[in-house]
């Protein structure tokens, strides 16, 4: 292993606490295992999937806007 593999583990392990938050939030709905369970409930016919899903993403992208605009003072 290189000493630039070697260094990109070091900050991954180092940060994981920070990774693990968006890669599980996203390993679902994107999953290629669930043949992307967002597009699929899109294709169905039920309107019940689509309403879940389309608040599933709202919520993810609120969130995700709160936690980047108010870092500095949640870090704080």
């Amino acid at each position: 292993m290189g000493s630039g593999a070697g260094s990109f583990l070091k900050v991954v392990a180092n940060n994981f606490d920070i990774l693990a938050g968006p890669v599980v939030s996203l390993v679902y709905p994107l999953s290629f295992l669930d043949r992307y369970a967002s597009i699929r409930a899109i294709e169905t016919k039920s309107s019940e999937d689509d309403r879940q899903w389309l608040t599933y993403w709202i919520l993810y992208s609120m969130i995700t806007l709160f936690e980047l605009t108010f870092a500095k003072l949640i870090e704080w």
